[in-house]
């Protein structure tokens, strides 16, 4: 509980370092101490390697158990955020087989009620120029129907002449 309060003092002060204008990552960095630093100076070997925290924990005074706290919190929060994550991929990804899935079907059914509509069209073709035929046909006749008439009724005018003079 108390390293996550020194993190939510951390958090507020450098809010409150926004706010200010500052920038907080410098600010923090130009207050602390590495934890190499001690008393007497540098930790360090002959060889210019720091030292392990175990090392530096007797010349600092750094609670390793305060440092295993925070690491095993960040662990923890860092599996439930891939908990998360991968609990929303396979969502996605059942989501995204779902939508293939409907297209299929909707893609399918349209190939068979294209395939049937093929089918019909020869016949449909057919029968539309065989109507057509016969309208043309049927014109043809009302055309001789209507000269016969017009022949009738001139002989008809010829014979009522023809008449009228005997």
């Amino acid at each position: 509980m108390a390293t996550k309060d020194q993190l939510e003092v951390q958090v507020m002060a450098a809010q409150e370092m926004e706010l200010a204008g500052k920038d907080p990552v410098s600010y923090e960095h130009e207050e602390r101490k590495p934890v190499t630093e001690t008393k007497e100076g540098d930790v360090t070997d002959e060889h210019m390697e720091r030292g392990s925290f175990a090392e530096t924990d007797e010349h600092t005074g750094v609670d390793t158990k305060e440092l295993e706290d925070i690491a095993a919190d960040v662990k923890e929060d860092l599996a439930a955020k891939r908990k998360r994550i991968e609990k929303v991929a396979k969502a996605c990804s059942e989501i995204k087989n779902r939508i293939k899935n409907v297209l299929r079907t909707t893609q399918l059914k349209r190939q068979k009620r294209d395939y049937r509509i093929s089918l019909k069209l020869p016949n449909v073709l057919e029968e539309f120029i065989t109507d057509e035929q016969k309208d043309e046909e049927g014109e043809g006749e009302k055309e001789e129907q209507i000269k016969i008439f017009q022949e009738q009724q001139k002989r008809w005018q010829q014979d009522g002449k023809g008449t009228e003079r005997d």
